[in-house]
């Protein structure tokens, strides 16, 4: 885990680096190994977190099936509130089920946000409840300027991260 973590961050330090000062964003580059912040700009100025809300609704996921409350075998239904959710999506049928680990996989490589949806209501019980686990995972793990209103990363008012808290 700690190895997809470094690799991960990896291609994200190279990504940082090889952004073009002309699209200032905020962005902070950091040392994966040593954990030591080599440049950052705005790193703490809010910005809208996009495709890392999908990767803490996987995240989220990952510590219920640590903790034994779900499996990769865990069934995640489509619901009519999932299925109402604009694309990306894979557009199934309320009531059709698909395995969690099937579930990970489309919203990590696909981006579906009615998948993305149906885990969070399947893991919690209901998006909302999903939605604040999501929020303590995040401050549990010390990303202190964060807040996620959804579980699939659609822009909407009180969703926001920082380039610090993308670097933790």
């Amino acid at each position: 885990m700690r190895r997809a973590a470094a690799l991960a961050g990896a291609a994200l330090l190279l990504t940082a680096s090889l952004t073009p000062a002309a699209n200032a964003n905020p962005r902070m580059l950091v040392d994966v190994n040593t954990l030591q912040v080599i440049e950052h700009e705005d790193a703490f100025q809010r910005w809208y977190p996009a495709s890392l809300t999908k990767l803490m609704t996987a995240y989220t996921v990952f510590r219920a099936i640590k903790s034994g409350e779900m499996t990769l075998e865990s069934p995640v239904i489509m619901t009519k509130n999932a299925a109402a959710e604009p694309p990306s999506k894979m557009y199934f049928k309320p009531g059709q089920k698909m395995t969690l680990d099937s579930a990970l996989k489309i919203i990590l490589v696909k981006s579906a946000n009615d998948v993305a949806v149906a885990i969070a209501e399947s893991v919690s019980g209901s998006e909302q409840g999903f939605i604040d686990r999501m929020n303590a995972e995040a401050a549990r793990i010390g990303m202190s300027s964060s807040h996620f209103i959804n579980p699939h990363g659609l822009p909407g008012k009180g969703q926001y991260t920082t380039a610090r808290d993308l670097a933790v």
